[in-house]
This record gives C-alpha cells, sequence and structure tokens, in this order.
C-alpha cells in the first residue's frame, strides 16, 4: 500500500519590494527544511544563500526569475515565507547596550519591513555622461564575502550596481566591458562624482526593524535597529 501524499497545504500572498508583483506562495516543507538547516551548518555563505533561494523559487507558486531578485528581495521574501512555515514571530537575543546581557525577544514577522527609497537611478557625470544604476541581485554579491578590504568590496559592489553609461547618442552596457575597464572609469571619477554613485549604492534597501526594550539585569532603555535577513534568524 502507498503511504498518504500531503499536498494540502495553504497559500499566501507576498509582494515583491523591487517590482510590487504581488505573488502567491506556500510554506517550506519538511525536504526544504532539511536543505536549508544543512546549508547553515556548513557556515557556507555562498551554499546558504543558494539554499535560501532555491526555497523561495520552490515556495512561490507563479513563477518567478530567481536571477532577478534582489537581495532585500531575497529577504524579505524568504522572511514571509518562514514566518508561515515556523511561526509568526522570529526569537532573537538582544544584549544590553549597558550590561551586555543578553535579553530574548520576540518580533512579529509582519512588522518586519523593506523601504524602498524613491531616489532617481541615473546619474549625472558631466552635461553629457551619465550612469544608470540598479540595485544588485542576490548572485551580483555573492563572492563579495571573498574580499577582506573593505574599500575593495565596496568597489565591486559599486561595480555591480552600474547598468550602463551613457556618452551623446551612445548607450554602453557594464556587464558587456571588461572589468578592467570600468574600474578605470570609476576611478577617473572626482570625489564629488564618485559621491553621487556610492550614495545611490549606501541607500539600498534592507530587511529593517526598531525595537525598544528595558533590561532583564540592569533596566537600561535600549533603542535598536535590527538590519539583514540574519539579524531575524
Amino acid at each position: 500500500m502507498a503511504l498518504p501524499k500531503l499536498n494540502n497545504v495553504p497559500k499566501y500572498e507576498v509582494v515583491i519590494p523591487s517590482t510590487q508583483q504581488t505573488v502567491r506562495f506556500r510554506p517550506y516543507l519538511v525536504k526544504e527544511e532539511k536543505v536549508l538547516m544543512l546549508a547553515m551548518e556548513s557556515q557556507d555563505t555562498q551554499q546558504a544563500l543558494n539554499a535560501v533561494v532555491d526555497t523561495i523559487e520552490s515556495c512561490v507558486e507563479d513563477g518567478i526569475d530567481k536571477s532577478k531578485l534582489t537581495t532585500f528581495d531575497v529577504e524579505y521574501l524568504f522572511t514571509r515565507i518562514r514566518a508561515k512555515s515556523v511561526g509568526e514571530g522570529a526569537k532573537v537575543n538582544l544584549k544590553c547596550s549597558e550590561c551586555e546581557t543578553p535579553n530574548e525577544m520576540i518580533i512579529p514577522i509582519e512588522e518586519i519591513k523593506v523601504d524602498v527609497p524613491d531616489i532617481s537611478n541615473k546619474i549625472s557625470i558631466t552635461d553629457d555622461i551619465h550612469v544608470t544604476l540598479k540595485w544588485p541581485r542576490y548572485n551580483d554579491i555573492m563572492d563579495l564575502n571573498d574580499f577582506k578590504s573593505q574599500t575593495e568590496m565596496t568597489f565591486k559592489m559599486i561595480i555591480r550596481c552600474m547598468e550602463s553609461i551613457e556618452t551623446g547618442d551612445e548607450r554602453i552596457m557594464v556587464k558587456d566591458e571588461p572589468e578592467s575597464e570600468v574600474v578605470e572609469f570609476i576611478e577617473s571619477l572626482n570625489s564629488e562624482q564618485f559621491g553621487k554613485i556610492r550614495e545611490f549604492v549606501e541607500a539600498m534597501p534592507q530587511l529593517k526593524h526598531k525595537i525598544d526594550f528595558t533590561c532583564i539585569n540592569c533596566n537600561h532603555e535600549n533603542k535598536i535597529e535590527l538590519q539583514g535577513m540574519n539579524d531575524f534568524l
């Protein structure tokens, strides 16, 4: 006799932050949770991120191109899927800023937001040269943890946020150009021009949640802002 298959799982809706597309998803199942747990235990950042994105692709039922998901799309979608899979609250231990005592808190997942800033992605470098930027896809940053230098990591992130460079009537796609030439272009900018591009990159959306709590040990009033998926897992 064949064992029964359990397919009657609830469906939920979520809005992808970068595109505002509404998609349906289901909670992840034990087979997907097992892959996630193994990836997390490996402490390999790339393996863990791949497992997270594969889980999103499996659970979202309306068909999405995972290669087009931004980093904040991945963070937001996964926390929503995880909430419906294992619980609506994220349990976190927050250290008191005064005495460093861990305080266990439960954060409602539904309160965690991603605010996408309303800023232009087209930067004027000169009257004739304009750079069009994009929020990086999750696979754009897969290898950034390999860089020990913060400066080198910043430059790599900026390169991956650059979509095109317009010079008069010509539009040059950055992905089609040798990286050495893109680096040379960036290094030729003055501080003000470079600052305009860096400002866009630094405004990249993240999962954020502000929390106030009174320390259980010293009664100190703490105000903390959690940022990024890892702060909520």
